[in-house]
């Protein structure tokens, strides 16, 4: 695979956040940072095309509401765990006619890292978030309190919610140490979230009445984890990092025990803080997309080649703590926020 990289905004330091954004004028992606600075607006070709908010920024997550071409949901004035996220938060962030973007409190959530948004088998859309800690002492790497899952429906206009007016979240899973990872499938059906106990899917009701579906499939302290078929034979893989903010990188393949995974692949070579992970076809290819933010701070793909799982090099000495992939005029192109060389990249990709 050859990469052709455009750096295409360097005022963003600690960039760290993307999501996709199919708005009403445009097909996009979303760019927001770890401390304080701005939301923005990239065209697919990596054009500016807006600010959404200058800040305060803290951003963990940015995603776009199902069925709304002019809201995003995003996390909040998140700047650290180690005492950084008491006043965390989810906002809406909705667009005008004019194109000003209004922000409003969707609802509080103290060190909120990663959420989503599901759909049910009902058509009904639910809140799925996770804090990454319950609290924090001043000390660093204090992990006494362990953080939670909540969820929430979302039913009416998210923008009509506020300080005085939050969502009321409901706690699904307490006690979740090193709760970080977040992975939704692309149906939106179902999430899976990674603490250091392992790989857990979350799925949501059939129904207003019925109970979440929460399920282990890895037992295994994770930081981060996607799902793609890397093989090719029909069942999905799972390729996580592991410990927390972890050098080790590893494929688990389904059995034919339902909602069970072994261990197939590790990867020899060990990458220190690996954090950004993405997976699913690149230029045809099944792959997953991962990085790391110290050392050699590479971004890199895994694919499934002769039988056997290779790592490639993307980029080197960049820091990625978030990526994807989307495609656009014939071609697949890679988004990464570059944190730690404080700069968004786009990679266009070719065989």
């Amino acid at each position: 695979m050859q990469y052709q990289k455009h750096v295409i905004a360097t005022d963003m330091p600690l960039c760290y956040a993307i999501g996709m954004f199919e708005g009403k004028d445009a097909r996009s992606f979303v760019v927001g940072v770890e401390k304080e600075g701005p939301v923005r607006r990239f065209a697919l070709d990596g054009t500016p095309m807006e600010t959404i908010a200058e800040g305060p920024g803290g951003v963990m997550t940015v995603t776009q509401v199902p069925g709304r071409d002019d809201q995003l949901l995003a996390t909040c004035k998140f700047f650290s765990p180690n005492f950084g996220g008491d006043d965390a938060r989810i906002v809406s962030y909705t667009r005008s006619e004019n194109g000003a973007w209004h922000e409003s409190t969707l609802c509080d959530l103290p060190y909120v890292h990663r959420f989503g948004v599901l759909e049910g088998a009902d058509g009904r859309l639910w809140l799925l978030a996770c804090t990454i800690k319950g609290a924090c002492r001043k000390v660093k790497n204090d992990w006494q309190t362990p953080g939670a899952v909540f969820m929430a429906p979302l039913t009416g206009r998210l923008e009509d919610y506020d300080d005085a007016h939050q969502l009321k979240l409901t706690c699904l899973s307490s006690c979740q140490l090193q709760n970080h990872g977040y992975f939704v499938s692309e149906d939106e059906t179902y999430a899976l979230v990674s603490t250091a106990s392992g790989v857990f899917r979350y799925v949501p009701p059939v129904d207003g009445n019925g109970e979440w579906t929460v399920s282990c499939l890895i037992v295994q302290p994770t930081s981060d984890m996607t799902v793609v078929d890397l093989d090719g034979d029909g069942c999905e893989e799972i390729v996580t990092i592991s410990a927390f903010h972890g050098d080790t990188l590893s494929v688990w393949h389904a059995t034919d025990t339902p909602d069970a995974y072994r261990l197939v692949w590790t990867d020899p070579i060990k990458h220190n803080f690996l954090h950004a992970i993405w997976g699913g076809t690149i230029e045809g290819v099944r792959c997953a997309v991962v990085g790391n933010r110290r050392e050699g701070r590479d971004l890199l793909r895994l694919s499934f080649v002769g039988g056997t799982y290779q790592v490639e090099t993307v980029d080197h000495d960049c820091g990625p703590a978030n990526c994807r992939v989307f495609s656009d005029g014939g071609h697949d192109h890679i988004i990464a926020a570059n944190r730690e060389t404080n700069e968004v990249a786009l990679y266009d990709c070719s065989r």
